[in-house]
């Protein structure tokens, strides 16, 4: 079976005190404000409380991002509450188009349109080569820790991880396999969901390498005869209906999210934890990078996870804690994210029965 989940929805909204839409797909509704905006010397050296001074000063940020409107917005709210002073304009893009918007109105010669950048490692590759992220910034000095920096500058700013998302109704845990190996068992014979695009078992070859992982996922075809269904929330809901008794890609965010809304629904962790990593930059020549910094600064923050985790149900921890002792696979060099997207496409074929 291939179900396809209704389509994201795609907004761009300016969060202040009131809130005024602008198109995703172009830069601000006000042609003037780029142009008249004065250059800045870059961000400027000091704490978290200095940087964010001077992106008061600057009053705007610019934000691309894939995050729900509302969650973002809430998000925003609490921002304000600890440094007001900022204008943010929220333009929602995926990872994917904020790549190569970014290298498009480069090419072309126009200035930079934005002030944050909210992507995965994979996806920022293309503007590392061409210079495109503000490396000069001092990300410890604003509260970042230093192994939560990426050498290309960039900070880490969520981890969704990802595991056995299940039916607490219908499923006790102590029933569940404590390792991936232990899930090829007949029991679960056409009541486990995969996604058709190899998410996120893709993940588990930078732990076990390709074939391993190929290997795997023709035997859990096999042996278990999974459901395929498009999309992490999508493949959950079908668990939360009973539909399914469990998804494989239970990702932490999704699952906390239907929590919320009353689904019978948990997370069990294997031995390996394949983990969905975001990161936040400011861009080259951002027009506001004070205030581009103090965002990001502050989302790295107590007071910014805090609200990811209440208002978009996104944490920023190593590992969770119900998952010590696992291993967590995640994309952190070129390498990997070549790696990743390579078995992605071969585990799809698996799906499919082409392979």
């Amino acid at each position: 079976m291939n179900r396809t989940p209704r389509a994201a929805l795609r907004a761009a909204v300016v969060l202040t005190s009131s809130v005024l839409v602008v198109a995703g797909c172009g830069g601000s509704d006000d042609g003037d404000e780029q142009t008249t905006t004065p250059e800045s010397s870059g961000v400027v050296e000091g704490s978290l409380d200095d940087v964010c001074a001077a992106g008061a000063e600057e009053g705007t940020l610019i934000a691309w991002n894939s995050e729900d409107e509302e969650a973002y917005r809430n998000i925003f709210d609490a921002f304000s509450k600890d440094y007001p002073g900022i204008e943010l304009e929220s333009v929602n893009l995926r990872p994917d188009d904020i790549t190569q918007r970014l290298i498009t109105e480069g090419a072309a010669g126009r200035g930079v349109e934005t002030d944050f950048l909210s992507l995965t490692q994979d996806k920022a590759g293309p503007l590392v080569e061409r210079g495109l992220l503000d490396t000069d910034v001092d990300w410890t000095a604003v509260g970042v820790a230093e192994e939560h920096v990426t050498a290309s500058n960039m900070v880490r700013s969520e981890r969704i991880a990802v595991g056995l998302s299940y039916n607490t109704d219908e499923v006790d845990e102590a029933d569940l396999p404590s390792t991936w190996e232990e899930l090829i068992d007949p029991k679960w014979k056409g009541e486990v969901v995969v996604d058709p695009r190899g998410d996120q078992l893709q993940l588990l070859s930078l732990v076990w390498g390709q074939d391993e992982t190929l290997d795997y996922v023709r035997r859990l075809r096999e042996t278990v005869e999974p459901v395929v269904v498009e999309g992490a929330t999508a493949g959950l809901l079908t668990v939360a209906s009973g539909e399914n008794l469990l998804t494989t890609n239970g990702r932490s965010a999704e699952t906390d999210e239907q929590q919320g809304n009353g689904a019978p629904v948990e997370i069990h962790y294997l031995d390996v934890v394949p983990a969905v990593d975001y990161y936040a930059a400011v861009p080259a020549g951002a027009p506001h990078p004070n205030a581009g910094a103090c965002w990001i600064g502050w989302l790295y923050s107590e007071a910014g996870r805090d609200a990811k985790q209440e208002f978009a149900f996104k944490g920023n921890v190593d590992t969770p804690e119900e998952a010590q002792g696992a291993e967590v696979a995640t994309i952190e060099t070129e390498e990997d994210a070549a790696l990743a997207t390579e078995t992605a496409a071969l585990i799809s074929d698996v799906w499919a029965g082409r392979s």
